[in-house]
């Protein structure tokens, strides 16, 4: 008898947990960094220069495309990591 009594108030109690609702809150947008937004700097090109400044100069252009690429990989995985969750 007491284990019906005792089955029967878990019965119920289990039941009063059914009514349960969901509610989806919008994840916070995660914004792009500024620094990722600005332009990318183009070094000042000379009229003239010697064969060593050509060679420093594509040095430094290869530099800042290299930056560029980077802060392009950055937003691109902040644009995957929204679409994901």
């Amino acid at each position: 008898m007491t284990c019906v009594l005792l089955g029967l108030s878990l019965l119920t109690l289990s039941t009063g947990c059914g009514n349960t609702r969901t509610e989806y809150v919008p994840a916070p947008v995660v914004s792009i960094p500024v620094e990722l937004l600005i332009d990318c700097i183009i070094p000042e090109i000379p009229a003239a220069m010697s064969y060593g400044q050509s060679v420093e100069l594509n040095e430094l252009l290869l530099a800042v495309i290299e930056q560029c690429n980077a802060d392009k990989a950055a937003i691109r995985q902040i644009e995957e990591s929204r679409h994901i969750h």
